[in-house]
Protein backbone atom coordinates (compact mmCIF):
# COMPACT_ATOMS: atom_id res chain seq x y z
CA UNK A 1 0.00 0.00 0.00
CA UNK A 2 2.95 2.43 0.73
CA UNK A 3 4.62 1.77 -2.48
CA UNK A 4 0.92 2.08 -4.49
CA UNK A 5 0.67 5.99 -3.10
CA UNK A 6 4.11 6.91 -3.23
CA UNK A 7 4.81 10.45 -4.21
CA UNK A 8 7.80 11.46 -6.51
CA UNK A 9 8.13 15.40 -6.17
CA UNK A 10 10.52 15.30 -8.75
CA UNK A 11 9.16 13.50 -11.29
CA UNK A 12 6.25 15.62 -10.79
CA UNK A 13 7.57 18.53 -11.34
CA UNK A 14 8.68 17.53 -14.61
CA UNK A 15 5.41 16.00 -15.52
CA UNK A 16 3.61 19.85 -14.65
CA UNK A 17 6.31 21.53 -15.93
CA UNK A 18 5.15 19.55 -19.21
CA UNK A 19 1.31 20.05 -18.88
CA UNK A 20 1.43 23.84 -17.85
CA UNK A 21 3.89 24.68 -20.83
CA UNK A 22 0.85 25.57 -23.02
CA UNK A 23 -1.62 26.77 -19.99
CA UNK A 24 -1.86 30.42 -21.55
CA UNK A 25 -3.57 29.06 -24.68
CA UNK A 26 -5.74 26.68 -22.76
CA UNK A 27 -6.99 29.46 -20.28
CA UNK A 28 -7.34 31.85 -23.31
CA UNK A 29 -10.35 29.59 -25.23
CA UNK A 30 -11.28 28.56 -21.79
CA UNK A 31 -11.75 32.33 -20.69
CA UNK A 32 -13.09 33.80 -23.96
CA UNK A 33 -16.17 31.08 -23.31
CA UNK A 34 -16.60 31.60 -19.81
CA UNK A 35 -16.98 35.30 -19.65
CA UNK A 36 -19.61 35.31 -22.63
CA UNK A 37 -21.49 32.90 -20.14
CA UNK A 38 -20.79 34.32 -16.89
CA UNK A 39 -21.26 37.99 -18.58
CA UNK A 40 -25.08 36.72 -19.68
CA UNK A 41 -25.82 35.87 -16.65
CA UNK A 42 -24.06 38.58 -14.34
CA UNK A 43 -26.04 41.70 -16.45
CA UNK A 44 -29.42 39.52 -16.61
CA UNK A 45 -29.28 38.36 -12.63
CA UNK A 46 -27.35 41.86 -11.92
CA UNK A 47 -29.76 44.49 -13.74
CA UNK A 48 -33.16 43.29 -15.26
CA UNK A 49 -34.21 40.55 -12.82
CA UNK A 50 -34.51 43.24 -10.50
CA UNK A 51 -37.12 44.81 -12.43
CA UNK A 52 -39.37 42.07 -11.59
CA UNK A 53 -38.71 42.54 -7.85
CA UNK A 54 -35.65 40.76 -7.14
CA UNK A 55 -32.98 41.93 -4.58
CA UNK A 56 -30.67 44.92 -5.52
CA UNK A 57 -27.87 42.40 -4.26
CA UNK A 58 -28.61 39.68 -6.52
CA UNK A 59 -26.27 39.74 -9.02
CA UNK A 60 -23.31 39.38 -6.44
CA UNK A 61 -25.54 36.47 -4.84
CA UNK A 62 -25.71 34.95 -8.93
CA UNK A 63 -21.81 35.49 -8.78
CA UNK A 64 -21.31 32.92 -6.01
CA UNK A 65 -23.31 30.45 -8.36
CA UNK A 66 -20.98 30.91 -10.98
CA UNK A 67 -18.07 30.70 -9.08
CA UNK A 68 -19.36 27.80 -7.55
CA UNK A 69 -19.83 26.31 -11.51
CA UNK A 70 -16.65 26.67 -12.83
CA UNK A 71 -14.91 23.32 -11.84
CA UNK A 72 -17.95 21.65 -12.29
CA UNK A 73 -18.58 22.49 -16.16
CA UNK A 74 -14.73 21.68 -15.97
CA UNK A 75 -14.80 18.43 -14.75
CA UNK A 76 -17.30 17.80 -17.44
CA UNK A 77 -15.34 18.79 -20.40
CA UNK A 78 -12.13 17.08 -18.94
CA UNK A 79 -14.05 13.76 -18.17
CA UNK A 80 -14.76 13.33 -21.79
CA UNK A 81 -11.13 14.55 -22.92
CA UNK A 82 -9.66 11.70 -20.27
CA UNK A 83 -12.12 8.85 -21.77
CA UNK A 84 -11.42 9.97 -25.55
CA UNK A 85 -7.80 9.47 -24.81
CA UNK A 86 -7.81 5.94 -23.15
CA UNK A 87 -10.90 5.06 -26.35
CA UNK A 88 -8.45 6.36 -28.65
CA UNK A 89 -4.96 7.56 -28.67
CA UNK A 90 -3.90 6.75 -25.35
CA UNK A 91 -0.97 8.65 -24.47
CA UNK A 92 -1.74 7.75 -20.96
CA UNK A 93 -0.16 4.80 -21.44
CA UNK A 94 3.22 7.08 -22.57
CA UNK A 95 2.78 7.89 -18.27
CA UNK A 96 2.81 4.37 -17.33
CA UNK A 97 5.70 3.73 -19.16
CA UNK A 98 7.55 6.16 -17.23
CA UNK A 99 9.77 5.38 -14.35
CA UNK A 100 7.50 6.75 -11.28
CA UNK A 101 4.35 5.62 -9.81
CA UNK A 102 0.71 5.34 -10.90
CA UNK A 103 -0.22 8.33 -7.91
CA UNK A 104 2.52 10.84 -9.17
CA UNK A 105 1.28 10.73 -12.55
CA UNK A 106 -2.59 10.97 -11.29
CA UNK A 107 -1.28 13.98 -9.02
CA UNK A 108 -0.08 15.74 -12.27
CA UNK A 109 -3.03 15.17 -13.87
CA UNK A 110 -5.59 16.35 -10.85
CA UNK A 111 -3.20 19.52 -10.05
CA UNK A 112 -3.31 20.58 -13.45
CA UNK A 113 -7.33 20.29 -13.90
CA UNK A 114 -7.30 22.08 -10.16
CA UNK A 115 -5.14 25.18 -11.62
CA UNK A 116 -7.01 25.68 -14.84
CA UNK A 117 -10.29 25.70 -12.49
CA UNK A 118 -8.85 28.07 -9.81
CA UNK A 119 -7.26 30.15 -12.61
CA UNK A 120 -10.74 30.73 -14.37
CA UNK A 121 -12.49 31.45 -11.31
CA UNK A 122 -9.69 34.12 -9.99
CA UNK A 123 -10.20 35.73 -13.11
CA UNK A 124 -13.48 36.06 -13.67
CA UNK A 125 -13.28 38.88 -9.90
CA UNK A 126 -12.42 41.38 -12.01
CA UNK A 127 -15.08 41.10 -14.92
CA UNK A 128 -18.10 40.67 -12.10
CA UNK A 129 -16.54 43.92 -10.91
CA UNK A 130 -16.62 45.80 -13.95
CA UNK A 131 -20.25 44.58 -14.47
CA UNK A 132 -21.85 44.65 -11.11
CA UNK A 133 -19.95 47.59 -9.62
CA UNK A 134 -21.59 49.19 -6.92
CA UNK A 135 -23.32 45.99 -5.99
CA UNK A 136 -20.06 44.26 -5.32
CA UNK A 137 -18.32 45.56 -2.59
CA UNK A 138 -14.56 44.30 -2.73
CA UNK A 139 -14.10 45.47 0.93
CA UNK A 140 -17.13 43.34 2.00
CA UNK A 141 -15.65 40.33 0.67
CA UNK A 142 -13.92 37.65 3.27
CA UNK A 143 -10.33 37.57 0.78
CA UNK A 144 -8.55 34.62 2.61
CA UNK A 145 -11.93 32.61 2.82
CA UNK A 146 -13.12 32.89 -0.89
CA UNK A 147 -9.81 32.08 -2.16
CA UNK A 148 -9.18 29.33 0.24
CA UNK A 149 -12.27 27.81 -0.58
CA UNK A 150 -11.74 28.41 -4.51
CA UNK A 151 -8.78 26.15 -3.59
CA UNK A 152 -10.63 23.83 -2.33
CA UNK A 153 -13.34 23.49 -4.58
CA UNK A 154 -11.61 23.49 -7.03
CA UNK A 155 -9.09 20.13 -6.15
CA UNK A 156 -12.19 18.28 -5.17
CA UNK A 157 -13.98 18.93 -9.23
CA UNK A 158 -10.39 17.71 -10.39
CA UNK A 159 -10.31 14.78 -8.39
CA UNK A 160 -13.90 13.95 -9.32
CA UNK A 161 -12.84 14.15 -12.64
CA UNK A 162 -10.56 10.56 -12.46
CA UNK A 163 -13.08 9.18 -10.62
CA UNK A 164 -15.58 9.72 -13.76
CA UNK A 165 -13.25 9.40 -15.86
CA UNK A 166 -12.89 5.38 -14.76
CA UNK A 167 -16.71 5.43 -14.22
CA UNK A 168 -17.67 6.30 -17.50
CA UNK A 169 -17.89 3.48 -20.06
CA UNK A 170 -17.64 4.95 -23.34
CA UNK A 171 -17.70 8.35 -24.75
CA UNK A 172 -21.85 7.81 -25.73
CA UNK A 173 -22.39 7.23 -22.06
CA UNK A 174 -21.57 10.88 -20.98
CA UNK A 175 -24.64 12.51 -22.19
CA UNK A 176 -26.41 10.38 -19.49
CA UNK A 177 -24.13 11.57 -17.17
CA UNK A 178 -24.87 14.66 -17.59
CA UNK A 179 -28.78 14.43 -17.77
CA UNK A 180 -29.19 11.99 -15.18
CA UNK A 181 -26.37 13.29 -12.41
CA UNK A 182 -24.47 16.34 -13.07
CA UNK A 183 -27.26 18.83 -14.66
CA UNK A 184 -29.67 17.60 -11.01
CA UNK A 185 -26.80 17.98 -8.68
CA UNK A 186 -25.48 21.40 -10.44
CA UNK A 187 -29.17 22.80 -10.76
CA UNK A 188 -30.60 21.90 -7.27
CA UNK A 189 -27.40 22.52 -5.54
CA UNK A 190 -28.30 26.16 -4.79
CA UNK A 191 -27.16 27.85 -7.93
CA UNK A 192 -29.97 30.60 -7.92
CA UNK A 193 -30.96 29.98 -4.38
CA UNK A 194 -30.09 29.49 -0.76
CA UNK A 195 -30.47 26.75 1.12
CA UNK A 196 -31.88 28.78 3.97
CA UNK A 197 -34.66 30.15 1.34
CA UNK A 198 -35.60 26.43 0.35
CA UNK A 199 -35.69 25.15 4.12
CA UNK A 200 -38.55 28.24 4.60
CA UNK A 201 -40.79 27.28 1.51
CA UNK A 202 -40.19 23.44 1.42
CA UNK A 203 -38.28 22.18 4.43
CA UNK A 204 -38.53 18.14 2.88
CA UNK A 205 -36.40 19.49 -0.14
CA UNK A 206 -33.65 21.50 2.02
CA UNK A 207 -32.93 18.61 4.29
CA UNK A 208 -33.07 16.76 0.92
CA UNK A 209 -30.23 19.43 -0.35
CA UNK A 210 -27.78 18.26 2.33
CA UNK A 211 -27.20 15.05 0.37
CA UNK A 212 -25.67 17.11 -2.70
CA UNK A 213 -22.09 18.29 -2.18
CA UNK A 214 -22.62 21.05 -4.75
CA UNK A 215 -24.62 22.65 -1.80
CA UNK A 216 -22.10 23.00 0.27
CA UNK A 217 -20.05 24.39 -2.76
CA UNK A 218 -22.36 27.06 -3.58
CA UNK A 219 -23.24 27.90 0.32
CA UNK A 220 -19.46 28.39 1.13
CA UNK A 221 -18.48 30.29 -1.64
CA UNK A 222 -21.87 32.84 -1.03
CA UNK A 223 -20.80 32.84 2.76
CA UNK A 224 -17.06 34.16 1.93
CA UNK A 225 -18.49 36.40 -0.92
CA UNK A 226 -21.46 38.26 0.90
CA UNK A 227 -21.15 36.98 4.48
CA UNK A 228 -22.45 34.36 6.65
CA UNK A 229 -26.05 35.68 7.23
CA UNK A 230 -28.50 33.58 5.60
CA UNK A 231 -26.17 30.63 4.11
CA UNK A 232 -24.56 27.21 5.95
CA UNK A 233 -21.37 28.01 8.36
CA UNK A 234 -18.27 28.49 5.94
CA UNK A 235 -16.42 25.88 8.17
CA UNK A 236 -19.15 23.33 8.31
CA UNK A 237 -18.93 23.48 4.06
CA UNK A 238 -15.28 22.91 4.48
CA UNK A 239 -14.84 19.98 6.91
CA UNK A 240 -17.72 18.09 4.85
CA UNK A 241 -16.32 19.40 1.36
CA UNK A 242 -13.03 17.89 2.97
CA UNK A 243 -14.56 14.79 3.57
CA UNK A 244 -15.98 14.07 0.66
CA UNK A 245 -12.92 14.88 -1.07
CA UNK A 246 -10.83 12.06 0.96
CA UNK A 247 -13.57 9.53 -0.26
CA UNK A 248 -13.75 10.18 -3.73
CA UNK A 249 -9.34 10.12 -3.96
CA UNK A 250 -9.19 6.75 -2.53
CA UNK A 251 -12.52 5.54 -4.65
CA UNK A 252 -10.69 7.57 -7.69
CA UNK A 253 -7.32 5.87 -7.44
CA UNK A 254 -9.34 2.80 -6.78
CA UNK A 255 -11.11 2.97 -9.93
CA UNK A 256 -8.64 4.37 -12.49
CA UNK A 257 -6.04 1.65 -11.43
CA UNK A 258 -8.92 -1.02 -11.98
CA UNK A 259 -9.89 0.76 -15.47
CA UNK A 260 -6.29 1.35 -16.57
CA UNK A 261 -5.14 -2.08 -15.22
CA UNK A 262 -1.47 -0.58 -14.09
CA UNK A 263 0.60 -2.30 -10.92
CA UNK A 264 1.49 0.66 -8.81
Amino acid sequence: MSNIFKFQPDIFKQLMRTKLANILTVLRDKLINFYIWAACLMLVSGYLMQSFGLSKDFGLFQLGGILSSVGLFELYGNAIAFVADIEGDRNITYYLTLPTTAFTFLCSYVCYYAIIGISMSIFLLPLAKLILWNQMSLMGINWPKLLLFIVLINFLYATATILLSALVPAMDKFDILWIRFIFPLWFLGGFQFSWTSVNLVVPWLSYAMLLNPVTYVTEGIRAALIGQDGNISFWICCGGLMVIWIFIGFWAFKAIKKRLDFVS
